[in-house]
């Protein structure tokens, strides 16, 4: 895992005082790295998740799913409570919702096939972004037609680097490069 200064590299920006209480909660010794995310639990979904029915045919916002795209570097994932506020009224019946009331009474986190990742090295803000009213659309495609997430664009720098000088946006290597 890339460190800067003794911390995992996903952790630079944060302050102090945060990167302490998640150490703790995490049960990290000083100076160590989180414990890895054991390999099944990064292996794929297990109920399958269509954007198309969520994003575009009921117009649900983003939002809704990554709680934290507004105010934090990372867009994050809601917990299955979320998914489960609406579908113990709503497709209660199908099949992949059985399946996520059962992992979800069972207490078990929903696992997800991880579409986008920029490199350690790069740090990168979807609060920045929105803030500048860019849609996500932008750099994810149209989501709202997609039935099975898939990657649009190869978030690469070439591809950032020329949508910053489309929007006459910041090309410091610094933005991006701590």
């Amino acid at each position: 895992m890339n460190k800067v200064r003794g911390r995992p590299a996903a952790w630079r920006s944060l302050p102090s005082s945060l990167v302490l209480l998640l150490a703790g909660a995490l049960g990290c010794q000083a100076g160590a790295s989180p414990a890895p995310v054991p390999a099944a639990a990064i292996e794929g979904p297990k109920v399958a998740f269509s954007h198309k029915t969520h994003a575009g045919d009921n117009q649900i916002g983003c939002g809704v799913c990554h709680p934290y795209a507004r105010h934090s570097p990372n867009a994050g994932l809601a917990p299955a409570s979320v998914c489960i506020g609406c579908h113990k009224f709503v497709s209660k019946d199908k099949p992949d919702i059985k399946t996520l009331a059962a992992e979800f009474a069972a207490g078990r986190p929903l696992t997800w096939t991880r579409i986008h990742r920029v490199p350690d090295h790069v740090f990168f803000s979807h609060e920045r972004h929105l803030a500048k009213n860019i849609e996500c659309k932008s750099c994810h495609g149209d989501v709202a037609s997609m039935t099975l997430d898939k990657k649009v664009h190869d978030l690469q720098m070439g591809f950032c680097m020329d949508c910053h000088r489309q929007k006459q946006a910041t090309v410091d290597c610094l933005t991006c490069h701590k």
